[in-house]
């Protein structure tokens, strides 16, 4: 499947750029919105379909498939990234690629005579076609969290829990999820983590939870997906969120560099 400079490998999984050679193997988000995108190209595929997941039913949360858009643009290349349209409020169009014309390659001899002039012409034509489609590009919107709260740690460091959600209403389970965070982290002395993502799915039976920090210069990032069919639900709770570490990250993992050591 060609896109722009790009080709499509659908069986592999693989999206090549022939200008360069470069050949990355789509991860498994980036792989589902653009298998769909290129299913119903020419046609606004909307976002509850891209958020439906996989095979083995589970979801994507909104700030999973905007991550996805934002890397295969960045693969595009500035001059290909508006293959993938935003259409607001709706959710993303994939256009029909259309190949190149190729020009005659025999020039009459008073063309060949003024070349230099004729490259220079060019050289401005392109500059200004080049500002021209950044112009026309649609201005593609970060999704704004739902809400943003800094928790202060014991040893006076913060930590920002933010909560994403696709409506501003019937958030109140995210909402609760969200403060059971925020204490956890508030019993704190120290941890690593400096920011953390909540989603919902949007038949809300599958939490993601993204946690992001830093480790002597070395940046951290750990997924966590959980999914609860019980009513009512209880994603996390205190014994939980002590197992999967979010506090004493920091003195942990020193802990463990200085036994490799030795």
């Amino acid at each position: 499947m060609q896109l722009g400079h790009c080709r499509f490998d659908i069986d592999k999984g693989d999206l090549i750029n022939q200008e360069s050679g470069v050949v990355w193997h789509l991860p498994r988000a980036e792989l589902h919105v653009l298998t769909l995108l290129v299913e119903y190209q020419g046609k606004v595929v909307a976002k509850p379909l891209l958020e439906s997941g996989y095979g083995d039913k589970s979801h994507l949360s909104s700030a999973s498939v905007a991550r996805a858009i934002f890397t295969l643009r960045s693969f595009f290349g500035p001059q290909q990234e508006s293959l993938i349209e935003t259409v607001k409020g709706q959710g993303y169009l994939l256009r029909h690629h259309r190949p190149r014309k190729q020009t005659a390659s025999v020039l009459p001899s008073i063309i060949r005579r003024h070349s230099g002039l004729l490259i220079v012409t060019a050289i401005i034509l392109i500059v200004c076609s080049i500002a021209a489609v950044k112009l026309m590009q649609p201005i593609v919107t970060p999704t704004p969290p739902l809400s943003v709260n800094t928790v202060k740690l014991l040893s006076g460091s913060t930590v920002d829990v933010m909560l994403y959600a696709p409506s501003r209403t019937n958030n109140e389970q995210l909402i609760e999820l969200g403060q059971q965070i925020q204490q956890s982290f508030a019993d704190c002395d120290v941890s690593s983590w400096e920011r953390v993502y909540l989603s919902l799915s949007h038949d809300k039976q599958v939490l993601n939870i993204t946690l992001r920090g830093d480790l002597l210069g070395q940046s951290l990032i750990r997924n966590l997906k959980i999914s609860d069919l019980r009513q009512p639900k209880q994603f996390v709770n205190r014994d939980w969120l002590r197992q999967v570490n979010i506090c004493d990250t920091i003195n942990a993992q020193l802990a463990q560099t200085s036994q490799h050591l030795e």
